[in-house]
């Protein structure tokens, strides 16, 4: 019997969990008292030695397990582990458990001792807890899973031809017979019934506003398409509607791409009572099933493209033939005639022509057969239909097997979706006009833009018939697909702090921006200060030429004329805001445009073919502007950065540049792709075939003579119309240009010169006067001015490698610290051209400065966020005097504005106002006086801690609605995501705008209570190992999970710190990545990442020690155990079962059963390479199982809140957090049924990990938070440079605290006790249709030498203990022999889409020179 001592503490990741009231309040601050519920009276308590007494005799029985692990108290276990008993493990077991243990330095007779917790909890829906969620699953999924099902089954009826312009909904009826007709209604509905299936899409002109300018709906009994009144006439309406869907209160479910998008659209959702509307995304059902992860991103990429040059050279191939099939047929014509009419003797060359005629056409018809062959097998995916969802699995499995993962999976945009599932080919050239358009525009073709919107509409509905099936068989548990349509419904309240935060946000980051500008613009002017340049013939020189990061400049002379504010003597710089326009540009009645006038003379002249008509048509490549220059040619820039040229791809495939872009081989097939976009498509793409008729050259007219009109400022913003010549030209009366007079010539001032790096920084630029420099930190000049070094070495800029340091090639030159941290840098080559001058500097080497992602990296600016930090500790210093630290300052308060700040200017916020109620309390609008007293005082506050002048008015109240537009499966883990919610940070004291979150807020009367699952997906990782033993706390890393203490140094987080002497803040961030799979490269990184003067050799050892302590080695063969496996580490058995799920045939997820995407699926991955994408399969494991946990959370959250009639709302999910919006008479209620639905959900992991019973440490959440802000921890104060005023704190409860307010652990709303009874008399919701029993017991060891050989450390034990369980001796050392399982090597494979590896070049190459062999 194993003797334990007991001490009370806390757990460095679980042990708050059941803090006493003392320890409470040495954790929090005190609070008010709370005022109790009227509705009951608390029970009396007893007295504080009365509790003390109970308390120590409840600790001295407490129940635990062998491995010293305290497990739910008895009253606990038996209402929820019922009817479950697995059997207990052998003591062998046991055992090896407390030796590998003591291995690792943790005693078990060290754990905590927690106060046992006992209530009452709701009855569980079934005779088991398995059986318990699918009922709850079944019941909160209904009737949305039947609708989906149904609607999966269902047909559209047509796409009507004809559409009826009038605002709002019209419904266009069909009957069999193929008649039809429309009337207008007030949202869809059918037979006086509202629909309750609808596929749907919006559009918007994100230009204008965010609000929808036209919709099309579908069910399966009529097609819906709603116009909004403003694009109709927006002159005379507001662009302020949104799209009605019906009463809030009749079940629907609508389908879309991206519905989130959507969602954000509909008039019902902007309700604080919410509605009953699911929404299901095909996006994201697609990305759950053939998703691709970030890793295989580029790999998958790269196919694609070798895929489609493949199929291209092949068409190629088949013209060349059909061409020359030609030639022959038309040679042996010719040649027969002349044979027929006696003018030429045949000597066999009729009968040659025919063999070669007859070759060709045996050649074509083979490159046609495998090009439709190829193309067949590129449109057939492994779904079929699922055979109409009926396939089984082993069907599936041996479809899949046949394909490359490439081939079954493809990207999320429904172009791709639709091609992949359904092989339809659709066209999304056309969505651009909806970003460049003008409303009239729009207006004019509006039919065209409905029948685009109608497509998609019924496209997505063909894709959702392919998708949600195959995720039913995926993921079959019913608690997914609710769990999934409940994170599609989130939303986010706020008032007018809204705006506040975002104007005072604004105002903070541009006061800092300016000081940083101001001083790198004393820096670039005092750079040019002696700057003298009379004549272009002498050569340019000065001080910077002596200067290391000066020179690197380009100094050669450029003209500074008016646009750069230099103006002749006597002239004086026009005030654009109450000046003409300049008088060049006023054309007399004889006088136009430089250009217009070329148009006008001929407008398909080559000149205006070439360079006139490319900007009239406003091409784009990928929405970059096209430019010319004579130097480049049509190229475009990526960046603000003149000098960051790109070609177009055509060119660059021929190596030239683009002269003529308007032609077959550059616009006419980047156009047909859709790469390249333009305002006047169908004649673009006219002129790009050489078309020439007078409808085109009128409708060149038309467009030049719109463009001829605009006026000054509309001509600088438009990046296409400012690259004409607008210099005015005399034209007679046909408008030619008439001869330039000549003028008498006056004498000019001397030009005034700078070097070229100043003039590009003072580029003209809208809203700023001529002159202005135009220099922020992310500009690639600021690095050379703040004149700034990595440890000393000065840093250059290389074309091909980034930002690299420079350094002398002795190792005389360099003190021996210097060599010694050079080590780890590796020499740079040079091939670019415009890197010549370094590659010519041979007694210096240089190195790449580090980058987050590793060598193959290039560091864009040494500026960047990630910089920061080594500005901070002295690696990067400036010579320039102290503008860097300043810079460092200012970059790192702003760091998070400047990346989020486009996102959140760009959230849709719709304001409650009286046209359209919202649900708001109706006093949340009032403000007393004393209420408007203290904002005024808190502004003047604000005023005073921003250093501001001025104090900002006190804004009127009032309340809106933020739809968040989240993707509810994002990623192949089934993660939701989310560009500006999801990845918020929390607030940081000096971080600009990061208390982003804390802006959402609850309204009067209500709070907002959540919590964040404590280490969630380290829990589940360490369960899966412990499962193997079928006790918790077996393992080593099972163990430090749930009673390692940061005091004792025996946590996780200690241990890794002590192994790699880094602090235990930094080693969870070792943990983490590679627990989700990350190897012992991306450890090094992170190493060297922390220490900028770690060696490789440094970093690699600490890697190397810290893997084998922790993951432990490897065997690397097959033979021993039928397996390979980690042996001897912390974390050995972790991950010998997280691999073994990643490996198996069928990778599903422990809890709720769900499977991986086939792109991770182990037939779909190359043979040979079973273990391909490790890591991403590791963490598909880990993460995919968080998201179960998130589910059975919610759903739990689901079934407690109708049970019990809580009035809360799911309010949003950020990664392990999860916020409902509560009635504030609810609040506790709402924390209680938070902690039930924890600890139902852990049970639910132990269960089927075949443990029948749950570590009380992890039971309950350490804390649910009570709060009336969104934010991580009710006590942070949320203050930052933009908001010095702290935010009240909000209320923290253990479960202690809230059994005391509610009575004891009562859900009812009178407080009244749980009836113990109601789990005997079973009146269960849901029902069990599609229940499976399962295996719980599949993930226990069947081998006491198997978990044995993964604790030990030494190589022959473990083939000491093979041989005793396989009856073979083992010989040789880890990974030298393979056994059975050893894998072939891999046979070359052909070319990339072509099947039979031919050389098709070779094969036209041919047939031609035969052919020219016979031409007469």
């Amino acid at each position: 019997m194993l003797k334990l001592t007991t001490r009370i503490r806390n757990s460095c990741l679980s042990r708050g969990f059941h803090a006493t009231r003392a320890l409470e309040i040495q954790t929090f601050k005190p609070r008010p008292p709370v005022v109790q519920p009227t509705a009951f009276r608390y029970k009396e308590e007893k007295t504080v030695q009365e509790k003390a007494k109970a308390q120590k005799e409840s600790n001295k029985h407490a129940k635990r397990n062998a491995a010293g692990v305290q497990m739910l108290s008895r009253s606990l276990h038996e209402q929820i582990f019922r009817n479950c008993t697995f059997p207990s493990p052998p003591n062998t077991y046991t055992n090896i458990s407390l030796d590998h243990l003591s291995m690792h330095g943790l005693d078990p007779t060290q754990s905590s001792t927690l106060p046992s917790t006992e209530f009452v909890l709701p009855s569980l829906q079934g005779n088991n807890l398995l059986e318990h969620f699918h009922r709850i699953g079944v019941s909160s999924s209904e009737p949305y899973i039947s609708f989906a099902r149904d609607f999966a089954q269902a047909e559209l009826p047509p796409i009507p031809d004809d559409w009826q312009l009038q605002p709002g909904w019209t419904k266009y009826h069909h009957s069999a017979d193929g008649s039809g007709y429309c009337e207008p209604i007030p949202f869809p509905a059918h037979d006086g019934k509202t629909e309750s299936l609808l596929t749907f899409d919006v559009e918007t002109m994100p230009k204008y506003h965010q609000y929808p300018i036209l919709a099309c709906a579908a069910s399966p009994n009529a097609w819906y398409v709603w116009i909004s009144p403003w694009i109709l006439d927006p002159s005379s309406n507001s662009s302020d509607h949104l799209i009605p869907l019906g009463p809030s209160d009749v079940p629907r479910i609508v389908v879309g791409h991206n519905v989130s998008y959507d969602r954000a659209r509909i008039q019902e959702e902007y309700h604080l009572n919410g509605t009953k509307t699911r929404f299901l995304d095909t996006m994201s059902l697609h990305v759950a099933i053939k998703g691709i992860s970030s890793h295989q991103r580029p790999a998958w990429a790269k196919y694609r493209k070798e895929k489609q040059d493949a199929i291209d050279s092949k068409d190629e191939a088949i013209e060349a033939v059909i061409h020359l099939l030609r030639d022959v047929e038309q040679q042996l014509d010719t040649l027969r005639q002349e044979i027929a009419s006696g003018h030429v003797d045949d000597k066999g060359e009729v009968q040659k022509l025919v063999d070669l005629q007859t070759n060709l056409e045996e050649s074509l018809s083979g490159l046609q057969t495998t090009q439709s062959e190829a193309l067949s097998s590129s449109d057939s995916q492994i779904d079929s239909s699922l055979a109409d969802a009926l396939l089984d699995d082993d069907e599936i499995s041996l479809e899949t097997s046949q394909k490359r993962w490439e081939d079954i999976t493809s990207g999320n945009s429904l172009l791709d979706v639709a091609k992949l599932h359904c092989n339809i080919d659709i066209s999304k050239e056309i969505r651009s006009d909806f970003m460049t358009s003008t409303p009239s525009q729009i207006l004019e073709d509006i039919h065209d833009y409905i029948t685009y919107c109608a497509t998609d509409v019924s496209t997505t509905h063909a894709v959702y018939k392919k998708v949600l099936p195959e995720f039913l068989v995926a993921c079959p548990h019913p608690v997914s697909f609710a769990g999934v349509t409940t994170m599609g419904s989130g939303f986010l309240p706020v008032n007018e702090q809204w705006e506040a935060y975002i104007d005072r946000a604004e105002r903070v980051w541009q006061t800092m921006e300016g000081k940083v500008r101001l001083g790198l613009e004393n820096l670039a002017r005092a750079a040019v200060k002696d700057y003298r340049v009379s004549s272009l013939d002498i050569p340019v020189a000065g001080s910077w030429q002596d200067d290391v990061w000066l020179s690197q400049l380009d100094w050669s002379p450029k003209v500074a004329g008016k646009t750069r504010g230099i103006y002749p003597p006597g002239e004086t710089p026009m005030d654009p805001a109450t000046s003409e326009a300049p008088e060049e540009m006023v054309p007399s009645s004889d006088s136009l445009p430089s250009w217009y006038a070329t148009v006008l003379a001929d407008p398909l002249s080559r000149k205006c073919i070439e360079r006139i008509l490319p900007l009239l048509l406003e091409l784009s490549f990928e929405h970059h502007p096209l430019r010319f220059t004579p130097k480049e040619k049509w190229h475009y820039l990526t960046s603000d950065d003149p000098s960051d040229v790109t070609l177009l791809p055509t060119a660059m495939k021929k190596g030239l540049k683009t002269g003529s872009v308007l032609s077959r081989p550059h616009s006419l097939l980047l156009l047909q792709d859709g790469s390249m976009t333009s305002c006047h498509v169908d004649l673009a793409l006219q002129l790009s075939r050489g078309e020439n008729d007078d409808d085109i050259k009128r409708a060149v007219l038309q467009i030049a003579e719109s463009a001829s009109r605009k006026d000054e400022a509309a001509i600088l913003e438009d990046p296409w119309l400012r690259q004409l010549d607008w210099s005015l030209v005399e034209v007679d009366q046909d408008g030619a240009p008439k001869p330039k007079a000549k003028k008498t010539k006056v004498e000019k001032p001397p030009p005034v010169y700078w070097p070229k790096w100043y003039w590009d920084l003072t580029k003209p630029k809208k809203g700023m006067p001529p002159g202005s420099l135009d220099i922020t930190i992310r500009n690639r000049f600021s690095p050379l001015l703040l004149k700034m070094s990595w440890q000393g070495f000065p840093l250059f800029y290389s074309r091909e490698h980034g930002w690299v340091f420079r350094a002398p090639s002795s190792d005389s030159e360099l003190s021996p610290e210097a060599r010694e941290k050079l080590k780890r840098f590796k020499v740079l080559s040079f091939y670019d051209p415009d890197d010549e001058h370094l590659a010519k500097a041979k007694e210096y080497q240089f190195h790449k400065l580090p980058h987050k992602d590793g060598e193959s990296a290039n560091v864009g600016s040494p500026l960047a966020k990630s910089f920061l930090k080594f500005a901070m500790d002295g690696v990067l210093q400036s010579s320039a005097g102290d503008e860097l630290k300043e810079l460092v300052d200012v970059g790192s308060k702003c760091s998070y504005w400047i990346s989020a700040r486009d996102r959140i200017l760009n959230q849709m916020v719709k304001w409650e106002d009286q046209t359209h109620s919202m649900g708001f309390p109706p006093n949340s609008t009032t403000q007393t006086a004393e209420e408007l007293e203290n904002q005024q005082k808190e502004l003047v506050e604000i005023a005073g801690a921003l250093a501001e002048d001025f104090v900002e008015t006190p804004r009127p109240k009032k309340w809106g609605i933020i739809v968040p537009q989240v993707i509810t499966m994002g990623t192949v883990t089934r993660r939701a995501i989310e560009k500006t919610w999801l990845t918020a940070s929390n607030a940081k004291k000096n971080r600009v705008g990061s208390e982003l979150k804390a802006m959402v807020r609850a309204p009067p009367g209500y709070a907002i209570v959540g919590a964040d699952v404590d280490s969630e997906e380290l829990w589940i990782s360490s369960c899966m190992g412990d499962a193997q033993f079928g006790m918790h706390g077996a393992t080593a890393i099972g163990w430090m999970t749930l009673e390692g203490t940061k005091s004792a140094g025996t946590d996780l987080h200690s241990k890794t710190a002590s192994i790699l002497g880094i602090s235990r803040d930094q080693a969870k961030v070792f943990n983490y990545s590679r627990i989700y799979g990350a190897g012992m490269r991306h450890a090094m990184l992170l190493l060297q990442q922390g220490n900028s003067n770690m060696t490789q050799e440094e970093a690699q050892k600490l890697a190397e020690s810290l893997y084998a302590s922790t993951k432990g080695k490897n065997t690397h063969r097959n033979d021993i155990f039928d397996r390979k496996f980690w042996y001897g580490g912390t974390e050995s058995y972790l991950f010998n079962k997280l691999e073994e799920i990643a490996l198996s045939e069928k990778p599903q997820t422990p809890a709720l059963g769900c499977g991986v995407t086939h792109a991770l699926q182990k037939d779909c991955l190359p043979a040979g390479f079973g273990s391909d994408y490790m890591p991403s399969r590791i963490n598909w494991v880990v993460q995919s199982s968080g998201v179960d946990y998130l589910h059975l959370l919610i759903v739990s959250m689901d079934h407690l809140i109708r049970k019990y009639d809580i009035g809360a709302r799911y309010l949003i999910s950020v990664h392990d957090e999860l916020r409902y919006l509560v009635k504030e008479e609810d609040r506790f209620r709402a924390a209680l049924a938070l902690q039930i639905a924890n600890l139902w959900t852990r049970c639910m992991f132990a269960y089927k990990l075949g443990l029948d019973d749950l570590p009380q440490g992890v039971a309950f959440f350490s804390a649910v938070d009570v709060d009336k802000v969104l934010r991580k921890e009710v006590d942070m104060p949320c203050v930052t440079p933009s908001q010095p005023i702290a935010i009240p704190p909000g209320e923290t409860l253990g479960i202690g605290d809230v059994l005391t307010r509610t009575n004891g652990g009562s859900l009812w709303a009178d407080g009244r006790a749980m009836d113990p009874s109601s789990n005997l008399t079973p009146s269960w919701q849901g029902n069990l249709d599609g229940f499976v029993q399962p295996d719980c017991l599949v993930h226990r060891a069947h081998s006491a030498a198997f978990l044995r050989a993964q604790a030990t450390s030494d190589f022959s034990e473990v083939k000491h203990l093979a041989r005793q369980v396989q009856g073979k001796k083992f010989e040789g050392r880890p990974g030298s022999r393979s056994g059975s399982s050893k894998f072939s090597k891999r046979k070359k494979s052909a070319p990339v889409g072509n099947g039979e590896d031919v050389d098709w070049s070779g094969v036209v190459e041919r047939l031609m020179s035969n052919a020219r062999d016979l031409r007469l």
